[in-house]
């Protein structure tokens, strides 16, 4: 039998909660322990993630498995000074790239840098940064 693959979408304000999770979980994984409390934290996460995806420069993918997001990788577009004679598109800045331990090696983080990849080549971005 095989297990459930996850969908692959932009993030929407309703993630918020499920991506602080995700950020926490990061820097706890890294960190071991993380020296702020999981609500405090996810209470600031919120304010930046409000406006971060309202906004036209940051834009979030999330992998998602039924309710639950398993994946998520941040985009920020870091717009040039115009450039003479050509057209200098925006570069790319990827970061907080996330995956849960149990959906790694499976693929999935290549898809989503993959979707996002070839989103960033349509809106003709001249280069993409991943941190």
């Amino acid at each position: 039998m095989s297990r459930p693959h996850p969908s692959i979408a932009l993030a929407t304000t309703d993630d918020v909660d499920e991506l602080a999770k995700l950020r926490f979980a990061l820097y706890e994984e890294e960190d071991g322990t993380v020296a702020e409390l999981a609500e405090v934290y996810r209470d600031r996460f919120a304010d930046f993630a409000a406006l971060a995806l309202a906004s036209k420069d940051w834009r979030a993918w999330v992998a998602r498995l039924g309710d639950r997001l398993v994946g998520a990788m941040w985009l920020h577009t870091v717009h040039r000074v115009p450039v003479p004679g050509k057209r200098a598109g925006p570069i790319g800045y990827l970061t907080n790239v996330y995956v849960v331990p149990e959906h790694r090696n499976t693929g999935l983080g290549a898809q989503m840098l993959d979707r996002i990849t070839a989103r960033c080549r349509q809106e003709g971005f001249s280069e993409v940064i991943v941190w």
